[in-house]
């Protein structure tokens, strides 16, 4: 009786995983590293505080990957009623004061639970590349 060489099998799962974890690893690291920083920058001026506000939240109206806006659970119903007063704002064309800090948090807090997401996909995927990596070494051995 033959025994299946199951080889390229876990290449190729090596692969794929490996390949979506570099892709939520770029995703996320971009939002972690330069987009949550800015946002954090424009919400702390002092100075043009009118014009860094309708800049962070134009930013923040962009979801990362998995902080989507259009899932909401019930602690996005904050979020929800964020992007309404905002949009209202916008629609109005009125300016965005220091009172609507407290708005652009909780949106830059759901930002940030989608990219810590992200990256703990992109560890659980490199996790399953390392366990099938493993058991392409072991079928290798045999």
């Amino acid at each position: 009786m033959n025994k299946r060489n199951n080889s390229r099998l876990y290449v190729t799962i090596v692969i794929v995983t490996l390949s979506a974890a570099f892709i939520l690893g770029c995703i996320s690291f971009y939002s972690i590293l330069y987009v949550e920083p800015k946002v954090k920058s424009l919400i702390g001026s002092k100075n043009n505080v009118s014009v860094n506000l309708k800049e962070a939240y134009l930013i923040l109206r962009d979801p990362q990957l998995f902080a989507g806006y259009e899932n909401f659970d019930s602690a996005g119903m904050a979020v929800k009623n964020s992007l309404m007063y905002f949009d209202k704002l916008a629609m109005q064309e009125e300016e965005i004061d220091a009172s609507s800090i407290s708005y652009l948090d909780v949106l830059l807090e759901r930002r940030m639970l989608g990219s810590r997401l992200g990256r703990n996909t992109m560890l659980y995927f490199l996790l399953v590349a390392s366990v099938f990596f493993a058991a392409y070494l072991y079928e290798r051995k045999k």
